[in-house]
């Protein structure tokens, strides 16, 4: 008689199959850090070099171990000599466990070298449950896919993919658990759900991949759109009662995918709806009224960059061609930088990004998709600006599937789930140097655990 696998077994060829990845672990080297001023070389007779200052040493790291200590100087990591801030970040960041290390450094004066390898980052942390580490192959490289799944979770379990918003940060929270985005991850996991997770292409330890910042949005799209087949694949996760929760601007990539794969439902959070054109002339009128900017400065502002946005988002002209006509290149080169332009990119992102963002129809895409959907908006969220786009999203829904599309007003929060008395207090708290460190992790917004998880048991 053929028995029945178990599902402790199933889980065991599941790990088994983890841990045979293509992507290694990051590095971690461990340290909290200064560039070295030109008075402390000077004291320490450093000269012809830059530094790097040690302030603190985290316990069991690769530097606790090659003996680095509060105060000494890094002059050299492996063959990178003058150390400046820009380029150790790029270093480090490109630390692989297991790898060799030498770092050369300068401690009272004298001046020694230290060799050793380097220790893994630290892995991500959960409350809740387990948090697995995966890949999802894209291109010809990996991305880095994280699972965080219920220990208590039966054979099959509803599943939540996070979408995140623009930018290329990791989504790793190894070292940053108290992060909205992860108490929020930490209460779905609670709640009885998986959470998926995917870092972009070319973030955190994702690799052979194109560079996030030269990444097109339909590339993107792509990139979520192999994650969520991935998720299906797991024999853990309930693939028909899957949801997608897109985050700012993943709430413009949830309708795209839920319109060409079958999911249970979307909820966003801050989401945009109009053609990005019209949202960013919004952000310069809009948006500035609301930080209290004075009007004639926004109007003027807002005059001024329009032409060159339509050029841009509308036209299609590449920053090169912006770059030809003085007046762009004018608002380009400002010390003011409205746009945020760096290196022929736009918000840390290239300029087809948003050029191809703003092609898409947006309102259709929510009309294909015809999911249940759940529109949420912060009474707080300046980056959303206002519940318009929230309201649409419900609306349209509604249009095609009656009574299935609900908008919810979160009050008292920000786009990052933080929860603050007044509109002059979220602005204020956002614009501390310890906002990330402090302040959010301790403001999170519990609620939105709460609306999210009722809603989709009520979908399931």
């Amino acid at each position: 008689m053929i028995r029945p696998i178990s599902l402790f077994c199933i889980l065991i060829l599941f790990q088994n199959a983890v841990s045979a990845q293509h992507l290694r672990r990051k590095g971690s080297l461990g340290i909290e850090f200064a560039e070295a001023s030109d008075s402390l070389l000077g004291a320490l007779r450093i000269s012809d070099t830059r530094g790097i200052l040690v302030k603190q040493v985290r316990p069991n790291s690769t530097a606790a171990q090659l003996g680095l200590q509060p105060d000494d100087v890094l002059v050299t990591l492996n063959e990178i000599d003058s150390l400046y801030e820009y380029d150790f970040r790029q270093a480090i960041q490109k630390l692989y466990e297991n790898e060799p290390i030498a770092v050369t450094l300068v401690r009272n004066r004298r001046k020694s070298r230290v060799v050793g390898r380097v220790l893994p980052a630290p892995r991500e942390p959960s409350v809740a449950g387990e948090v697995l580490y995966d890949e999802v192959s894209y291109q010809r490289g990996y991305l880095r896919a994280i699972v965080n799944k219920p220990r208590s979770a039966t054979f099959k379990s509803p599943a939540v993919f996070y979408l995140p918003d623009y930018g290329c940060n990791s989504i790793d929270f190894a070292r940053d658990s108290l992060n909205p985005v992860k108490q929020l991850i930490d209460g779905w996991v609670k709640a009885g759900f998986v959470v998926y997770r995917l870092e972009k292409p070319g973030v955190g330890e994702s690799s052979g991949t194109k560079d996030c910042s030269r990444l097109s949005y339909l590339e993107e799209v792509a990139a979520f759109e192999k994650g969520l087949l991935a998720l299906k694949k797991y024999s853990f996760v309930d693939s028909t009662h899957l949801f997608l929760f897109g985050h700012a601007m993943g709430g413009s990539i949830a309708p795209l995918l839920a319109a060409k794969h079958k999911v249970r439902g979307v909820i966003t959070y801050g989401a945009v709806v109009k053609p990005w054109f019209e949202y960013m002339i919004d952000v310069f009128r809009k948006q500035a009224t609301l930080r209290k900017e004075p009007f004639q400065s926004v109007e003027a502002t807002t005059r001024m960059v329009t032409p060159l946005l339509y050029e841009w988002l509308v036209q299609g002209r590449s920053s090169t061609d912006l770059l030809q006509n003085p007046e762009f290149e004018a608002i380009l080169t400002a010390k003011e930088n409205p746009l945020q332009y760096n290196r022929g990119g736009f918000f840390g992102r290239s300029s087809a990004y948003f050029a191809e963002l703003n092609q898409q129809n947006l309102v259709q895409a929510w009309g294909l998709a015809a999911v249940p959907t759940l529109a949420i908006h912060g009474e707080f969220d300046v980056q959303a600006i206002s519940p318009e786009a929230a309201q649409n999203i419900a609306d349209i829904t509604n249009e095609v599937r009656p009574k299935k599309g609900t908008y919810k007003l979160l009050k008292g929060s920000s786009q990052f789930f933080v929860k603050s008395t007044s509109l002059e207090e979220s602005l204020k708290s956002e614009k501390a140097n310890d906002f990330w460190s402090n302040y959010a992790p301790r403001h999170f917004n519990p609620e939105i655990v709460e609306i999210t998880a009722t809603w989709m048991n009520q979908n399931r």
